[in-house]
């Protein structure tokens, strides 16, 4: 399908299935792209004009919270089920895999998220970012009362070491995806799930002896 008829199907699409392929095209383009993919990269994506995209989203920051919605909830899901775990260290770990593996697979989200702790949110031109500020911080308060909660059952149980704070995980969660590409530059698929093992037994108070890694060649 050319460009043109592409975008001369989508003109009679109903606005809302317009809206939810607007939406996809974003994620798509976000995750492989970074923030730094324009509107105008979006809506090639969907295969409709800038113009189309301006009409359902004020502006990139809107376009960008409504894509990252669903990561916030599954983000928020995924603590909340490794607090109900029954085994504390279970939860932690399938939370902390979890989220090694979110992030690795969408590069727009990692910077979305590390925008927002490191006080640089907002990208568009004409915005008082106020709205994109708003839902971050309220995705950060949830998120750093239930770390604390996760943590206080580990901590309480005795499975994670008593001077790990929630602040830490962000950072060890960047670390072991970062290795993510190192292993493909190195032709290594194996290496981020090593660089995790090793993060995890760091994390352990006490162990009778470190536990075994994963095959250094495996995939």
């Amino acid at each position: 399908m050319s460009t043109s008829s592409g975008r001369a199907a989508a003109s009679a699409e109903p606005g809302e299935k317009k809206a939810d392929r607007i939406l996809q095209a974003a994620g798509d383009v976000f995750a492989a792209q970074g923030l730094g993919a324009t509107l105008a990269d979006v809506a090639a994506r969907a295969g409709v004009g800038v113009a189309t995209v301006y009409r359902r989203f004020e502006n990139k920051d809107e376009l960008i919270l409504a894509s990252y919605e669903i990561r916030f909830r599954q983000s928020q899901a995924d603590v909340l089920r490794a607090i109900e775990e029954p085994e504390p260290w279970a939860g932690f770990v399938e939370f902390f895999e979890e989220g090694v593996h979110l992030f690795s697979q969408d590069r727009g989200f990692r910077e979305f998220v590390v925008g927002g702790y490191a006080e640089s949110v907002g990208w568009a031109r004409v915005s008082s970012h106020d709205h994109v500020e708003t839902v971050i911080r309220r995705h950060q308060q949830f998120m750093q009362k239930a770390l604390e909660q996760m943590l206080q059952r580990c901590q309480e149980a005795g499975v994670v070491r008593d001077d790990v704070h929630p602040s830490d995980l962000l950072a060890l969660t960047m670390a072991a995806v970062s290795s993510i590409d190192l292993g493909a530059q190195k032709d290594n698929p194996a290496l981020h799930r090593r660089v995790i093992g090793v993060i995890l037994d760091g994390l352990r108070p006490a162990r009778d002896a470190p536990t075994p890694l994963p095959s250094a060649t495996s995939g």
